[in-house]
């Protein structure tokens, strides 16, 4: 049990609920009867968690209470646990002491994602992300015949069966850039998908240029311009996708943990640590 505290404490400290960690080891001792060590123990867990639960809301006065100095003491006279373990243990929970005190760091989704160089490592990301949704097809089609089309994904979308179909590029879009991202968004509506792997007929197509950057300012009215072309003209379905807005997509789907996965299937550090 108390293994299983330190855990929660070294990972994710307020995730940590005092009286229901209390309940459980009373209820783990309820035969033997309530020892020393199981009062040091119960001292541990409360002076613990409600300190963590300080730090994060009241740092300020957290830090005359002391509780979690208390709670280690009170850890390292537990005759199983001993002074050895606490002070291995020690200096982790002060990194997640001031890290309570700082805050979350929220900014790690920018930083991995907008580091990311390799389109290849890019696209398989995007693909993931993509996937979890449990679509009705998703496929990288990159390659000297994809027409334009990176990714393409089979959706259902507010009740509506929607074909999205991505451009990928890393890093900041210039002129050079755009020109190349135009012909090939363009070439993506006039070479449809063929309908071979398609399970739903979708309902409308949609394109979309994503980037783990953004737009510069030079060529941001020049892509403005050419966006409301394409709608007001051609009736086509067209977005440009930046970092902020596909962090932003990524936060409100709830898919924190899906990018975790897919980053680490990448080999790229989130930086969270």
């Amino acid at each position: 049990m108390l293994i299983k505290v330190l855990t929660k404490l070294l990972s994710d400290p307020l995730s940590l609920d005092a009286e229901e960690a209390r309940r459980e080891y009373q209820l783990e001792i309820r035969m033997s009867g309530e020892s020393r060590q199981d009062q040091l123990a119960l001292t541990f867990i409360s002076e613990a968690a409600n300190g963590f639960r300080g730090f994060a809301t009241d740092p300020g006065s957290e830090i005359t209470c002391n509780r979690l100095a208390h709670a280690l003491e009170a850890l390292e006279r537990i005759p199983a646990i001993g002074p050895e373990v606490t002070e291995a243990v020690r200096p982790e929970l002060g990194k997640r002491a001031l890290a309570s005190i700082l805050g979350p760091m929220r900014t790690w989704m920018h930083k991995s994602l907008g580091g990311i160089t390799d389109e290849a490592r890019f696209r398989t990301v995007l693909l993931r992300l993509l996937q979890s949704g449990l679509p009705h097809y998703a496929q990288v089609r990159h390659g000297p015949l994809e027409y334009g089309k990176d990714i393409v994904a089979l959706l259902e979308i507010d009740g509506e069966t929607v074909l999205r179909q991505y451009q990928v590029k890393c890093g900041d879009i210039g002129q050079t850039k755009w020109r190349e991202s135009k012909d090939e968004m363009e070439t993506m509506f006039q070479v449809p998908l063929t309908s071979f792997q398609l399970p739903i007929v979708p309902q409308r197509t949609e394109g979309v240029l994503i980037t783990n950057g953004h737009a510069n300012t030079y060529v941001e009215p020049v892509i403005d311009g050419w966006l409301r072309e394409q709608r007001d003209t051609h009736g086509r379905s067209v977005q440009f996708m930046h970092l902020d807005a596909l962090v932003d997509w990524i936060a409100k789907d709830r898919l924190v943990n899906e990018l975790r996965a897919a980053l680490q299937e990448q080999g790229i550090d989130t930086g969270e640590a």
